[in-house]
């Protein structure tokens, strides 16, 4: 083989990053929702999630789906990452911040060991200077905070580098803005709109007859989702009072408590909100789910009452009512439900809880505007896989060594497919033959039971008439008195 064979790339790589290692929701839905979409436009190709500490720190809502650890900043690691893949999406989510101090909780750590991490810095800086052969692209994220002047330059002097830049909203824009960006920013709906496309129906509903099973969830009833953080435990009274009207008087439901986010403590808003709802029937999902299980809850539930914004986001791709329960007044939950169109479905306090869900519950669903947003996020995914096949092209990449991958895979295949018709022909071929043998020796046990039968009956016919006929004898009629007095003086000894 050739040098120039030798260096040919015939399968592409794009790493995402992201907190996909704690255990929260729509973290976990990130790298799902990008592999699925990438493999759907680049077949074969690979996507690498890597988050701060990865396999480092476990978590139990990953599935599986378990992210490689950037590890500590250094200009080292970040050359290797520049080497290891084709493109480097960040995000989603809101991890456009200097704010690394936030997570320190979350992490199970300091701030000080997560200061040499530096999350924000990789989030933020990317891949610095390797990005002039390196692209990278901010996926869809989010700005929580108003950056500072320090922190403003490096977002500006990020941005400047960047051939394609995308956030997830207006606000996320306008703080962009203030740090001077001028360039074109693409503004793209957040990424979950598209997790209809993560499992199959079938699946979902499998996944909800286990939560049923195992007394997670109603069988008989409707459920009403319900689901906040720590922050909403001390409004947990006033919130079971509205729930309760609701159930009274708006929806025919049980209250499931559900928790999409663990690491922020919605296990004590649960605990909370359970202890004032006694005479309610009440179901509990455990915390760390699965994203797969949390999305059958949400499918097959009545609605949701929510402060996550990705549950809020999958009641709303399957059609569901929806109340984004918003009680520290955040301009990402606000961004949202409008977004999604129904301002008045965000409750601040609640007052204002009762109302959004009335409006929820007496409105149909928006499909069409749920085709807007998919198809927005669709555009972002057809840039970016643009992106990679340039990159992966100008990196070695060999278009011509790619289709003639495929085709040796699609032989491959071939081959796999027609070995498993003949081991299908043949186990069937087995199949048949070890029935063919189980029937005769059933035959064969039949006959023998048959025989054994027949047998003990021909003997018994036989031994009754013998019994007869020895009845008929003069001999046994005569010895009958003698017999008798014997009995009697035998009884009589004993």
């Amino acid at each position: 083989m050739s040098n120039s064979q030798d260096t040919t790339r015939p399968v592409g790589t794009v790493a995402v990053w992201g907190t996909f290692d704690l255990d929260n929701f729509g973290d976990h839905l990130f790298p799902r929702v990008t592999e699925h979409e990438i493999t759907r436009r680049l077949a074969g190709w690979r996507v690498r999630p890597y988050s701060p500490y990865g396999h480092e720190h476990p978590c139990r809502m990953d599935g599986g789906f378990v992210a490689d650890s950037l590890g500590d900043w250094s200009p080292r690691r970040v050359a290797e990452l520049s080497t290891e893949v084709d493109l480097t999406l960040i995000g989603g989510g809101e991890i456009i911040h200097f704010r690394d101090d936030l997570l320190a909780d979350a992490y199970h750590t300091t701030a000080e060991a997560l200061a040499a991490r530096a999350p924000s810095r990789y989030f933020v800086d990317g891949l610095g200077a390797y990005e002039a052969e390196h692209p990278v692209v901010w996926n869809a994220v989010g700005i929580p905070f108003v950056p500072s002047a320090e922190h403003a330059g490096m977002i500006k002097d990020a941005t400047a580098r960047r051939e394609y830049v995308a956030v997830r909203d207006e606000l996320s824009l306008e703080r962009l803005r203030a740090c001077g960006v001028e360039r074109d920013v693409a503004v793209v709906p957040d990424l979950g709109f598209l997790l209809d496309r993560l499992v199959e129906p079938a699946v979902l509903e499998e996944r909800l007859r286990y939560l049923r099973f195992m007394g997670w969830y109603p069988t008989d009833r409707p459920a009403l989702i319900v689901q906040a953080n720590r922050s909403a435990v001390h409004r947990a009274a006033d919130i079971a009072k509205v729930l309760d009207w609701t159930l009274a008087e708006a929806v025919n439901a049980d209250v499931v408590l559900l928790e999409t986010g663990p690491c922020h403590g919605d296990d004590r808003f649960a605990d909370a909100l359970a202890a004032r709802l006694p005479h309610r029937t009440v179901y509990r999902m455990p915390g760390g789910q699965p994203p797969e299980d949390i999305l059958a809850a949400i499918k097959g539930s009545a609605g949701v009452v929510a402060m996550s914004f990705h549950a809020n986001i999958a009641a709303f791709v399957f059609g569901k009512p929806w109340v984004v329960l918003d009680l520290s007044d955040q301009s990402k939950l606000r961004a949202l439900a409008e977004t999604m169109g129904a301002p008045d479905q965000r409750a601040v306090d609640p007052d204002t809880l009762a109302n959004a869900i009335r409006a929820a519950f007496g409105r149909e669903a928006d499909p069409e505007r749920l085709r807007r947003l998919q198809a927005a996020v669709d555009a972002h995914f057809d840039r970016v896989a643009e992106l990679a096949l340039a990159s992966w092209e100008k990196r070695g990449g060999d278009p011509a060594a790619r289709i003639a991958e495929l085709a040796r895979e699609n032989e491959l295949l071939r081959r796999a497919y027609r070995q498993l018709r003949k081991r299908q022909a043949a186990e069937r071929v087995a199949l048949v033959e070890r029935l063919e043998q189980a029937e005769n020796e059933r035959d064969d046990v039949h006959v023998q039971w048959r025989a054994a039968i027949d047998e003990l009956t021909a003997r018994y016919e036989h031994d009754s008439r013998e019994l007869a006929a020895l009845r008929g004898t003069k001999l046994l009629r005569w010895s009958d008195p003698l017999r008798s007095v014997y009995g009697r003086v035998r009884k009589a000894g004993s």
